[in-house]
């Protein structure tokens, strides 16, 4: 809702008493320019002027004139540009439409004295009710005011005002001169169903009725009248009142009546909606200050009926004449926490055994959540006995959560229902009262919070410290002890035992503090029978913790224990996911075992379990270390056996090899010309000759790869690029003849030893040289990608590629996929790859298709930062 504004309201007043006097167009032309602007009046049938809207760029208000009268002309007001105009200036300027219709429908009589008079007599009245409406701020002496100025424009007619209140109309007010069966008929919260007072319901208009039917019109009581008007008011969208007055003395309403009517109500709208905003903002105002209030005084509270009570007194001082209550809400009954001292002693018993929550308002409440008020309160359906002497109640609900709690309730004996103010505080206070509770709540939980925390934050310190006292430790004994130890140091004086199943039976495996009872420490130290014994079983079975605030010696079924033992908790102990026993606490006198007690036991056993855990990790660390120790010794030492098998089998096996070539050599020399005619021998003789060389080139291949194995890592920055440039100038005299084409991208540096990958490369890139040799045109790929941290190499040709499926036998020792006498070769060159990267981290692998080409993989830790992989 908005605040009436007007710059236009005395211009208005001013203008409609000029209106009152006119009779003739030129003379209410004349009127209207005291807007201040320029006045456009013609008959639907004259020509259109075009000097009619002098202001194009300013606003234009069309003024209705009805169709009542035909004939009429068409009316505007052109405004210059920038007039201000509020909704209100609008309404106001729309308001002159009946004053105007009237004056044009006036005829002059200047021998009618009388006439004359009348009109000045209407005209003054207007005038005061103008003034009237425009000085009072409360709704009820405007709508008296209305009723008098109506009264006083309209001598013949009776007024009455109807207020809709929480869905129920009631009557405001009516003229005294109403007919008799009109007031006989009337009950407060009747409902309407006459066709008239729906149509002014829905339309917000002005409703005029001529030649009233009471019968038709569904009110009966209305028969004595003859013409009625109706107008229904309306604030926030919703019908709030209804203006209705009759006459009995003629059937029609005449333009000059029907213009009054309209121009009084619209002028009591306009007041009722400056009224109600004043009104909203007094009670935003008394509704914040009941908050701030009730907020100082319930700033150091936390009791509910402490803070029960400190509402009461803000409500009590806030609104004058209430009674204040609280419930809390226990066993579906509304339990009293606060009553009000001035309740009649039966209502204050009745109230103070409880009231049940099944009735229709406490229903209501729930499905609502919200504020609830009982205008016309009827005790008997809420559960109250019938002396209550209440008009009107109200009720709060407060939550913790999604929980209900309480009702905070007020009643009221000097009315039948709450006016708005009212209604804001109490809401004001109940969400004040309902946040205060809820903050009471949330700090004890806090401090609930807070102890647990403690107590949790004193065990891990101490078990860090156990930790810190037996790190080395693997006896799990010696840990379940310490545990024990810690336990007892937080609780008040008592034992702690810990039993693992065995047999049947529960056998004690570790104890701190004694028992101060010799028959029950030989039942314990004898062992306890496995399924009778419920204290130890029951979390053992569960694998939840089991508290005993006061002990039950039946438990067990140790009568030993009814003069010793006066609480129990006992949790069960897991190692690895497997329980392994159950962790006892006992106290020698009852104690109620808190949230913070349990938090602290849970949680020295749970740092036990990973205690316990992390000692058998350590044990099987320690014997797997002996073993893996082991096996690196055996491997060392069979390495180095193996790599110097291989180094004397390379020396040892070029003597025969160099005799084998020197002799045949010699045979050739020997036997001379006599070849020429015995050619088999010397093809036998090349044969031998060729294989000794393949023999030597297999020894080198060996002698390199044990190097390989035994050379120390000499790691830098590797700058690949350059690398492949010089493997490229090495295999120059392999390229002689051929067409290759070389597609080498931008290549990175990455760390390693930069001879032995140049041997990577030099093996790989000679690969893809000798694999091509059989294309018309070669064409070798050599690019890299950022892999992780790493580089990812390839090399593609196009040659005569592979199986697939033998991939993984291409990077043995003297494994080939393609005959010798096809391409040439060791079968050791990806050997010693494999060898080289492994040695450098990194990884190989390699892909391709017979007669489709291959490509050859391998990664290398990089340098420096690598570039994220493109999407």
């Amino acid at each position: 809702m908005t605040a009436f504004t007007s710059s236009l309201f005395e211009r208005w007043q001013e203008v409609t008493s000029a209106l009152a006097a006119a009779s003739t167009p030129p003379q209410v032309r004349d009127a209207l320019r005291g807007f201040g602007g320029h006045v456009d009046l013609r008959f639907a049938g004259d020509p259109h002027d075009p000097n009619a809207e002098p202001f194009p760029d300013g606003e234009t208000i069309e003024i209705n004139l009805g169709t009542a009268v035909p004939g009429l002309p068409l009316a505007r007001l052109h405004l210059r540009p920038g007039t201000p105009l509020t909704e209100q200036d609008r309404a106001l300027l729309r308001a002159t439409g009946p004053l105007i219709c009237a004056a044009l429908t006036r005829r002059p009589r200047l021998e009618d004295g009388r006439r004359g008079q009348d009109r000045e007599a209407a005209l003054r009245a207007f005038m005061l009710l103008t003034e009237q409406l425009g000085a009072d701020l409360e709704p009820d002496a405007l709508i008296r005011s209305a009723e008098q100025g109506v009264r006083q424009l309209l001598p013949d007619v009776t007024a009455a005002y109807l207020e809709r209140r929480s869905g129920a109309w009631s009557l405001r007010f009516l003229s005294s001169d109403a007919h008799p069966a009109l007031l006989a008929a009337y009950q407060p919260g009747q409902t309407f169903s006459s066709p008239a007072l729906l149509d002014a319901l829905r339309s917000g208009q002005p409703v005029f009725v001529d030649h009233w039917n009471a019968e038709e019109q569904r009110l009966p009581s209305t028969h004595a009248y003859r013409a009625v008007a109706v107008q229904a008011f309306h604030r926030d969208g919703q019908v709030v009142g209804l203006m209705c007055v009759a006459t009995t003395d003629h059937n029609t309403w005449t333009e000059l009546e029907r213009g009054i009517f309209t121009a009084a109500c619209r002028s009591l709208h306009l007041a009722l909606s400056r009224a109600w905003h004043v009104q909203q903002l007094a009670e935003e105002r008394a509704a914040l200050a009941a908050f701030v209030s009730f907020e100082e005084q319930a700033m150091d509270s936390r009791d509910p009926a402490e803070l029960a009570g400190r509402a009461a007194e803000v409500l009590g001082s806030t609104l004058r004449g209430v009674s204040v209550g609280y419930f809390e809400s226990a066993g579906g009954q509304w339990r009293p926490v606060l009553l009000p001292d001035d309740l009649p002693a039966g209502l204050f018993d009745e109230l103070a055994r409880g009231v049940s929550m099944d009735t229709p308002s406490s229903r209501h409440l729930m499905q609502t959540r919200a504020a609830t008020f009982l205008p016309d309160w009827q005790a008997p359906p809420d559960g109250f006995s019938s002396g209550h002497g209440f008009m009107a109640l109200a009720l709060y609900p407060t939550y913790l959560g999604s929980r209900l709690v309480g009702l905070l309730i007020m009643g009221n004996r000097a009315a039948p229902d709450w006016n708005e103010r009212e209604r804001s505080v109490f809401r004001a206070v109940g969400r004040s009262l309902s946040m205060a509770l809820d903050r009471s709540a949330n700090d004890e939980l806090l401090r609930d919070q807070n102890a647990a925390l403690h107590a949790q934050t004193r065990s891990l310190e101490a078990f860090a410290q156990l930790s810190a006292d037996l790190g080395a430790q693997e006896d799990r004994y010696a840990l379940i002890r310490r545990a024990q130890e810690v336990a007892l140091s937080l609780l008040a004086d008592g034992f702690a035992v810990y039993y693992e199943p065995e047999g049947g039976l529960w056998r004690l495996r570790a104890q701190v503090g004694n028992l101060h009872n010799p028959e029950l420490q030989a039942a314990v130290d004898a062992g306890l029978d496995f399924e009778r014994s419920l204290n130890i079983i029951t979390p053992w079975k569960t694998g939840e913790a089991y508290y005993q605030d006061s002990y039950n010696a039946d438990t067990d079924g140790l009568r030993e224990t009814e003069a010793v033992v006066g609480a129990t908790a006992c949790l069960p102990l897991t190692v690895r996911g497997e329980r392994t026993g159950v962790f006892c606490i006992g106290q020698f006198h009852a104690r109620q075992w808190s949230a913070a007690d349990r938090s602290l036991l849970s949680s020295v056993t749970h740092s036990l379990s990973l205690a316990l855990d992390r000692a058998q990790s350590v044990m099987d660390l320690r014997h797997y270390s002996d073993k893996l120790e082991r096996s690196n010794a055996a491997m060392h030492a069979a390495n180095e056996e193996l790599e110097a098998f291989a180094y004397s089998v390379s020396h040892d096996l070029r003597a025969p090899v160099r005799h084998i070539a020197g002799f045949s050599d010699l045979l050739r020399k020997a036997l001379g010309d006599t070849l020429d005619g015995n050619p088999k021998a010397g093809r036998a003789l090349k044969v031998i000759s060729d294989s000794a060389a393949h023999m030597n080139e297999l020894i080198d291949a060996m002698l390199n790869l044990s190097r390989t194995a035994r050379q120390e890592l000499r790691v830098d920055d590797v700058n690949l690029a350059a690398l492949t440039e010089d493997v490229r100038r090495d295999l120059t005299p392999d390229l002689q003849g051929r067409a290759i084409q070389w597609n080498v991208a931008p290549l990175p540096s990455v760390k390693g030893d930069a001879a032995l990958l140049r041997q990577v490369l030099f093996n790989l890139i000679g690969n893809a040289v000798k694999y091509t040799s059989q294309r018309e045109r070669a064409v070798i790929d050599v690019w890299a990608e950022p892999q992780g941290g790493s580089w990812a190499v390839h090399i593609r040709d196009n040659g005569v590629g592979f199986d697939g499926r033998y991939a993984h036998k291409l990077f043995g020792v003297f494994q080939r996929l393609h005959r010798p006498e096809e391409f040439g070769g060791t079968g050791v060159g990806l050997a010693n790859v494999r060898r080289i990267l492994m040695r450098h981290g990194g990884s190989w692998a390699a892909s391709g298709e017979p007669g489709q080409g291959a490509t050859f993989t391998f990664t290398l830790p990089a340098s420096g930062p690598v570039p994220a992989p493109p999407a």
